[in-house]
This record gives structure tokens, sequence and C-alpha cells, in this order.
């Protein structure tokens, strides 16, 4: 194949929302657009603050619910170079028609979606299935992502780290967030209703943080729509629901730190944009980019009493705060939007190379 061949890819999701691997895929199908390429996005429901390019081939899945899109990639065979999934359960159905075009967009294990033993064993069979039977082509959001799915895989699996946009991400010197807070800090939280995103760990943490501290000079900032329920009165809570990306880069740079409480990430998209805005990473070990003492603080996933000392020693210590602040603006400049797109076109030439050399 022509290494300058233009790119027909085609995604399949069941919905389009407001988390990161949504805005990835978004952002991954302008930068191909803009390149001339083609791409036909497959989804069965929209409901999304991310701007989508008029240039992105939008369709719907004739049949409905969950159910209807599964049906849909399993009966269906689509006329294009690149057909991507980014669910290990997807990547099964569309085998059996597409099997020479199917790529899995690996954005976390899939396994850690589910806290009960049975989905987490069903999945556990998927990959073995797709990866080691199949030998499905993978690619990684990042290096700690493949490192775990390469138990499944018997070929190699392709790289291609997230990127935030500096363009929106960056330190914001003044806002209305930056006077209401006056001296107080706050802490940033994610507020997702996932298993894996840990909102509950987070919350336990920060009901221990008041007993420890008292909360005289820190408040809580939830972003997100899923409802925070903190069982104390006197902590003081500022619900801000879901963000557009400027109001989001507002909230980060007026906060001071951002309280990463998952049990699992593939990559942590999130995390990074609030490091590239000036906060302090107080996180579990699923945030695998972060070194402890160095960027930031790390503790064992689901343990919300070393979450909540860690708080508690950064909102203590002015010097730590400036030294973990000036260490993690550098750790996210290093992972750049513009970079991630390069790498992502690379890739796809390189599948689609495969399937014609």
């Amino acid at each position: 194949m022509n290494r300058q061949h233009k790119i027909r890819l085609t995604i399949i999701r069941h919905s389009i929302r407001n988390w990161g691997a949504d805005r990835l895929l978004l952002d991954y199908a302008l930068y191909l657009v803009k390149r001339g390429h083609a791409v036909t996005y497959w989804t069965n429901k929209i409901n999304t603050r991310f701007s989508i390019d008029p240039g992105i081939e939008l369709k719907k899945i004739p049949l409905p619910g969950v159910l209807g899109t599964m049906i849909f990639t399993l009966v269906t065979r689509f006329k294009t170079d690149i057909l991507l999934v980014d669910l290990v359960v997807m990547s099964v159905l569309a085998w059996f028609l597409n099997k020479r075009t199917v790529v899995y967009l690996a954005q976390d294990d899939d396994r850690t979606y589910y806290s009960g033993v049975f989905l987490r064993k069903l999945t556990d069979w998927l990959y073995k299935l797709s990866l080691s039977v199949m030998k499905m082509r993978v690619m990684s959001v990042s290096e700690y992502l493949a490192s775990q799915l390469n138990r499944y895989s018997g070929g190699q699996i392709v790289v291609v780290s997230n990127g935030i946009d500096p363009k929106k991400f960056f330190p914001e010197k003044e806002s209305r967030f930056l006077t209401e807070k006056g001296t107080r800090k706050v802490i940033a939280l994610y507020a997702r209703g996932d298993y894996r995103k840990g909102l509950d760990i987070g919350i336990k943490a920060i009901e221990e943080l008041a007993r420890l501290r008292g909360t005289k000079d820190w408040e809580l900032w939830a972003i997100g729509a899923h409802p925070v329920k903190i069982d104390s009165e006197k902590i003081r809570l500022k619900c801000l629901g879901l963000l557009p990306d400027d109001d989001l880069r507002v909230v980060l740079s007026a906060a001071d730190i951002y309280l990463s409480c998952s049990r699992h990430e593939g990559f942590g998209l999130m995390q990074l944009e609030a490091m590239a805005c000036g906060c302090v990473m107080v996180t579990t070990k699923a945030f695998s980019l972060v070194k402890n003492e160095v960027n930031g603080l790390v503790c064992d996933v689901e343990d919300w009493h070393s979450l909540a000392q860690n708080l508690n020693r950064v909102l203590d210590d002015p010097i730590l705060i400036e030294r973990l602040k000036k260490n993690g603006f550098k750790l996210a400049s290093d992972f750049s939007l513009e970079k991630s797109c390069v790498q992502f076109e690379k890739a796809l030439r390189g599948f689609c190379y495969e399937n014609n050399p």
C-alpha cells in the first residue's frame, strides 16, 4: 500500500458522551479529516458537550439500545480500511465479518469496569478469545496498559499515548474562582460513578481529611455529573457539574490539589489536564505516570486513609506544593495532543500496510 494512501477509518461506539475516551476519538477523527482522510463514526446515542466537526460523517446505528449496537456490529460488513472499536466485546463481534480490518483501541483494561466476579471473568475470557485466539490487532493508549494486555496478546501491541492540548489546558492566572476561594486551599475531585473511578474511595478520603484536619482552610470542588454525598455537613462542597474546556481550565487553575482516587486508569487524561493547569496530584497507583515524591504523592489503590494523610501533608507544606506542582507541570508538557495525533495516523498506516502490503 502507498504510504500516502488516504485512509478510510470507521469507528463504532454505542454512544458519544463527555468522557476522556470520547474526547480522544473525536480529536483523532478531526485530525484525520484535516489531513484528507475519510472518517465515518457509527453511534447510537450522542450526548456530549464536545464539538463534532462536520467533516466527520456521523451515522446512526439503526437498531436501538446497547443490544442493537452489538447486533449491528456482529452482522455488518464495513467497507473501510480500518474498523476501530474500543471495547474488547465489540472487537470479538466485529471480527466475524471484518477480521482483516478490525483494530481494538484499548483505552483501559475492560475488566476494571465491573465490580462483580462474573462480568470480570467473562471479560477475561473475551480478552483470551480476542487477543490470543483471534490475534486481534491492538493499539494501546499507554505503555502501562500495553504491559497489562501483553499477557493475552500473541502479537505486538502498538502504543499511541494520549496527549493534551496546551492551547486548552494551561494555568489561568485570573478568574472569579480564584477570587471566590480566597485564602482557602481547594481540592478538585472528578465525580464520575464508574466503579473503576473510585468516587466512593475519594469521598471516604475527604471525610477522613475533615476528621484529621478540620475544615477551616480548605474546600472540595466536585467536577462531573455524578452526585457527591459527603457524610459531614462541615465540609465546604461546591458541585460544578460537567464543564466545557474553557471553564474546566479555569476551575483546575484555581484548584490547588487534584484528588485522583481511581481503582484503575488506562492513561489518566484528566489527571494530566489538571497537572497542566497547576494542580498538585494526590493519587492512587492507578495513575501510573506519577512517581511518588517526584511529581505527586502516590498510595495504594483503595487506601483512602493514605490519600487523606497525603492531602493533609500537602495542605501543611507550601514548599512541597510548589515542588510537586512544578514537576507535575513538566510531566504534563511531555504528552501533547499533536504528537499523539501524528502517532495515531502513523499507526493506522501501519495497519493498512499489513492489510495490503
